[in-house]
């Protein structure tokens, strides 16, 4: 008899698996220093943004988005072929005969006529459609009309005085490629072409975000110990330049539940959340340590003159996280940042191109930076014939010295110093310079 022979055998045990905690892909390294580079940042944080799905719309309501396909012409332009000069629509056949004179005076038919019969010539004045059949314009010179006949003086060959159909644009040829901007001219263009609708990228809504202690908006009051709220309007206006729809909302607090409110009321309409703070390090504070309760958080020192300290989330629930990005409260910083980091963000959104537009402009002054970071001084650029000419801008007052700049000089982790004369990197804030 078994002594064990009626003893159950064993199940395997069953080892739970812990789910994973969510958390953002390995961020790049950093350097000797401790530091990012701003290339590895801004790199980085478009590696987590993906542009927004395509839709498609109207003409007109799609001024400024980013085309999501080609578009060809869908018809001639012009459409049909018309005359360049007043005179007589003809067959140029028509005008000699078999042994190479002048032919015989032409019928002269109405001008409504469809097919333009032949040895049949029709009146018409510049711009005027040429009937089918007619393949070049006789001008008014070249013959002489009696009892509705045309008498020929002169001859014309096949498409001479004629605009033929399709010569602007004939049925096929490109128009846009997927990735342009739909501006006024191309809206101009496509509507020319008979395109009434197209597929773009929907324009990114940007929240803008304020919070701090003691900020008050434009036209309020200020008290002793309070400052006007001037970032979230400076940003609010650069992330609507860059192309986004933007929603501004200020808390005017320090409270984390009034900044967690604030911000989780807004990602069922954000594609990207931008706050901007005070100048006090509380006030950044409170807001990072708000994102880091609600998603994802990387936060680390860039390698960069002025913004050092840099902070991007994904924040809201798993499957429907929102980009966030904090601006330091200095406004010089914020505004650095906001061009480094969150305009690429919007750009990258809307399916445009991400990088910067850059120029060289020979700069007036000596420039100096520090080795190892890049230093982004605002300076003002100027044109002299073909040549960029920059100076560098610097004020006491933060705001009034980007009043005065239109563009940053860029100076890279490798430059210590600029000769007066010699030839830097600009970034310009209007593209359009």
């Amino acid at each position: 008899m078994a002594w064990f022979g009626g003893r159950k055998k064993q199940e395997p045990a069953v080892v739970e698996e812990i789910p994973e905690e969510p958390r953002l892909p390995e961020p790049p390294a950093l350097n000797a220093s401790g530091l990012r580079s701003v290339a590895d940042h801004s790199a980085y944080l478009l590696s987590l943004v993906k542009p927004l799905e395509p839709f498609g719309t109207s003409l007109l309501e799609a001024w400024d988005q980013v085309m999501c396909e080609d578009i060809d012409s869908s018809i001639n332009v012009p459409p049909n072929s018309t005359a360049k000069v007043a005179g007589y629509a003809v067959r140029a056949a028509d005008l000699m005969d078999d042994e190479g004179h002048l032919a015989e005076p032409l019928d002269i038919v109405e001008a409504g006529v469809e097919r333009l019969p032949e040895r049949a010539a029709v009146v018409v004045s510049p711009g005027d459609v040429l009937p089918r059949g007619a393949n070049a314009v006789l001008p008014e010179t070249f013959a002489t009309l009696e009892d509705s006949h045309a008498h020929l003086i002169e001859k014309v060959a096949e498409g001479e005085y004629v605009r033929a159909a399709g010569e602007h644009l004939a049925v096929g040829t490109r128009l846009l490629s997927e990735g342009e901007t739909l501006d006024d001219r191309a809206m101009g263009l496509l509507a020319g072409a008979g395109i009434d609708k197209v597929m773009v990228r929907p324009r990114p809504r940007v929240v803008v975000v304020s919070s701090g202690e003691n900020l008050v908006d434009p036209g309020a009051e200020v008290n002793h110990g309070d400052a006007t709220d001037a970032n979230s309007y400076m940003i609010s206006a650069a992330a609507r330049a860059a192309g986004a729809t933007v929603f501004r909302v200020a808390v005017h607090s320090n409270d984390p539940d009034a900044i967690r409110t604030a911000i989780t009321d807004q990602l069922i309409r954000a594609d990207l959340v931008i706050s901007t703070t005070g100048g006090r390090r509380e006030d950044y504070e409170a807001v990072a340590g708000v994102m880091n309760e609600l998603g994802l958080v990387d936060s680390v020192d860039v390698a960069m003159s002025p913004g050092r300290t840099q902070t991007f989330g994904l924040i809201g629930e798993d499957d429907e996280r929102v980009p966030m990005l904090m601006l330091p409260g200095n406004p010089v910083s914020a505004y650095v940042s906001f061009h480094a980091f969150a305009r690429p963000l919007i750009r990258q959104l809307m399916g445009a191109r991400t990088d910067h537009r850059a120029v060289r402009a020979i700069t007036s002054t000596m420039l100096r930076s520090s080795q190892g970071t890049m230093h982004l001084l605002r300076g003002r650029v100027t044109l002299e014939g073909s040549i960029r000419h920059v100076e560098q801008v610097a004020m006491p007052h933060a705001l009034g010295e980007l009043s005065q700049a239109n563009a940053f000089i860029i100076l890279d982790e490798s430059v210590e110093t600029v000769k007066a004369g010699q030839a830097v990197k600009v970034w310009l804030f209007d593209e359009e310079d």
